[in-house]
């Protein structure tokens, strides 16, 4: 049985399910937030992908397929529940198993504007270059570029306020 160019019978599904889940899943958390929000939209993602909104033979068409596909899914959600005023965020039990040395950094990359955080994403952690997002995420490559160096900045000044907190406290003051 073949479906929207994926064929159920040989594990072809699942095979792309053990792939790509980590990146999917990566994708989801950092507009959901949570882990059970972020898994719902996994699951929607890959069943749009059963449900034959799919083809493409190429693994890098593949793969940036289902990031659009889980940004989109999401961002969907999202409204619905701001429409809803239901949501609901568990970022502080996500937070909590963390280890601060090493994921500081992907937290702030989490903390960062939407517009920031999905390129930052897709550049610095699934390797994608600023052409590629572009294409991605339907703008210019150089507001991919200039998003990626106001993003640094952003996480720089961050990295600084962390490491001299007292610096921090004056400059709100």
């Amino acid at each position: 049985m073949k479906r929207g160019g994926i064929d159920m019978q040989n594990g072809e599904a699942e095979n792309l399910y053990r792939k790509y889940f980590a990146a999917v899943y990566s994708i989801c958390f950092l507009y959901m937030k949570n882990e059970a929000d972020a898994c719902d939209m996994v699951q929607e993602t890959f069943l749009r992908l059963l449900q034959g909104q799919f083809a493409y033979e190429d693994d890098e068409k593949t793969k940036a397929w289902l990031i659009v596909t889980a940004s989109n899914c999401c961002k969907s959600q999202l409204r619905r529940s701001f429409r809803k005023r239901e949501v609901a965020f568990d970022a502080k039990a996500h937070e909590a198993g963390r280890e601060d040395s090493d994921n500081l950094l992907l937290q702030m990359v989490e903390e960062l504007e939407e517009k920031y955080r999905l390129p930052v994403y897709l550049h610095y952690f699934e390797g994608y270059q600023s052409a590629e997002i572009a294409k991605m995420l339907h703008i210019n490559a150089s507001t991919v570029r200039s998003r990626l160096a106001k993003a640094r900045d952003i996480l720089r000044l961050e990295l600084e306020a962390e490491e001299c907190p007292e610096n921090k406290e004056m400059s709100i003051n």
